[in-house]
This record gives C-alpha cells, sequence and structure tokens, in this order.
C-alpha cells in the first residue's frame, strides 16, 4: 500500500566530539531516525563505539576530501594504496575538482571498501551508503558510482539517490542542465539493473546562514517542505550539533548546524508529522519493495 514515508537523518556522526553529542541525543529522543557516519574523521572512533553500544544501524558517509585545510582528513585506507587522493602532505583534497583531476578510480575503490571496513570491524550495523559532499555522483565531472553500486549491491545496501528530480531542481534553482538529467536518469537505471534500492525524494535546505538570517526562516522551510512530501520514500538530511568553537572559527557556516539541531528538537516537527499523516522509517526499516 503507498504512503508518506520519511526518513530524518543526520550526516557527519565523527565530525567532532559536539556532533557526536547531538546526534547521540536526537536517536534516543526519536527525533532522528537514522545518521551517517564519516570514517576518516577525528571522532570516528568514538562514534563508532557509540552507534554499537546505544545499537544504532547507521549509514557509511562516503569521504573523499577534506572539509576545512587547517584540519585536513586523511585515508582509512593505507596511504600506499590510495597516493592518487592525498595531497603533497598526506591528506585528502580540499577542493573536489582536485579529486576529480587527480583519483584513480581503483584507488577510489580501495579507500570506499577501507571505509566500510573500518565500521564493520568495529560491530557497527550499516544500512545504507551515501557520499560526502556528493563527490561521488559525477556531478563535478568524474562519477565513482559504479565502485559504490558494486558494494552496495554485494551487501544488499541501499544509496542515497533520488529517483525524483526535485533535489536536483533544488540544487539548480529550476530547470536541470540536460546533460546532468542525462546523468542522473543513467545513475537510477544502473542501480535498478544490480538491485540497489533507492529513494523516492530528499531534500536538504540549500541556503547559506548568512542568507537565513536566523532560525525561523530554516524552520519554516523544514516544515514547508515536509508538508509538502509526495508518496514514496523521502529523506530528509540535515547536519546538526552542538557548538565547536574551533571548527566556526574557520566555517562560519557552522551556525546553520546549530539551527537544525535546534529544529530537529522543535515540537512543531513532531506536530507537522502527525497532521501531515507521514510516518517515521529508518533505511532498514523502509518499504523498498514497494517503490
Amino acid at each position: 500500500m503507498a504512503g508518506r514515508y520519511l526518513i530524518i537523518n543526520a550526516d557527519d556522526f565523527g565530525m567532532c566530539r559536539e556532533t557526536n553529542a547531538a546526534i547521540v541525543k536526537l536517536l534516543r529522543e526519536g527525533r532522528l531516525t537514522s545518521t551517517t557516519l564519516m570514517a576518516p574523521c577525528p571522532e570516528a572512533e568514538e562514534a563508532a563505539q557509540l552507534a554499537q553500544d546505544n545499537g544504532f544501524s547507521v549509514g557509511m558517509h562516503i569521504t573523499l576530501t577534506s572539509d576545512f585545510p587547517t584540519m585536513p582528513w586523511s585515508s582509512t585506507a593505507p596511504a600506499d594504496q590510495v597516493r592518487s587522493l592525498l595531497d603533497s602532505e598526506g591528506h585528502f583534497y580540499h577542493a573536489p575538482q582536485d579529486l576529480y583531476q587527480h583519483a584513480d578510480d581503483g584507488e577510489v575503490e580501495v579507500e570506499i571498501r577501507a571505509q566500510f571496513a573500518f565500521l564493520t570491524q568495529r560491530g557497527v550495523t550499516v544500512d545504507h551508503v551515501d557520499s560526502h559532499v556528493g563527490t561521488v555522483y559525477g556531478l563535478g565531472g568524474r562519477s565513482f558510482l559504479p565502485q559504490v553500486f558494486r558494494l552496495c549491491a554485494e551487501h544488499r545496501l541501499p544509496f542515497r539517490l533520488p529517483k525524483s528530480e526535485n533535489y536536483l531542481k533544488a540544487v539548480f534553482q529550476g530547470a536541470v542542465p540536460e546533460s546532468i538529467a542525462k546523468l542522473h536518469r543513467q545513475a537510477v537505471a544502473a542501480a535498478e539493473v544490480i538491485g540497489v534500492p533507492l529513494l523516492t525524494s530528499m531534500f536538504t535546505s540549500p541556503h547559506r546562514a548568512s542568507e537565513l538570517g536566523g532560525y525561523e526562516p530554516l524552520k519554516e522551510f523544514y516544515l514547508r517542505n515536509i508538508r509538502e512530501i509526495g508518496e514514496g520514500i523521502t529523506e530528509i538530511l540535515l547536519h546538526p550539533s552542538y557548538q565547536n568553537e574551533a571548527i566556526a572559527a574557520v566555517f562560519p557556516e557552522w551556525q546553520k548546524r546549530i539551527w537544525e539541531f535546534e529544529f530537529l528538537l522543535d515540537d512543531d516537527l513532531p506536530k507537522v508529522l502527525e497532521e501531515e499523516g507521514i510516518e517515521l522509517v529508518s533505511w532498514s526499516s523502509a518499504p523498498w519493495d514497494q517503490f
């Protein structure tokens, strides 16, 4: 039977202790139904232990770049096996374009599988796969989806890729360029051929903190989009966190993460979900066979 199903996901589990603490609180209180863990990040070990201790299933948030040049991340695989993914100092490139220029396809697959092994070897149950800052999708000129789909198919894991073009329309603020639309159609078809379950739709706020100007516009955006959810399996992806002064000093957008944490604790969120008859699901409990 068709219905409106929603996964509420927090990305970036493992980035820092403040993010870990926020995500654990939200999962324990039922405000999230999912999170995704970044194996190369400084607090990934803590996140994996928290997931195991609490019985949380998590997604693997494939991470192939460093967000903050002043706080670089490096490979989960041995460096000599993934040299093409690393800069002269042995860290992931900051700019995705540098990754696309230098990366060897085989070494990308080595790193992806090393990140998966990092989680499973620590007793973490992985329930889906997705991509940090979208580096695997091919929108920047290189696609690493074949490597991802092979892993997903082997372990029967769904992947964060919406069948609908709605997310792309939000990214491009209207009409999707035909070259991108074609890549999207090909990716959806390739996933379906090998049996990788996909989302119906997904969304996140595209607005920077400076554009939002405060909490209320962010809340309004999310509640409006939740009300407009159609039939199928939709994911809303957020980045909630407590304050981290060191990161906020080099990344002003951290304020938006504080607001998203506040939104997930806002009592208007469950109220709207109930009014709309939207059923919360996790990646492992979603009815993939219906869609």
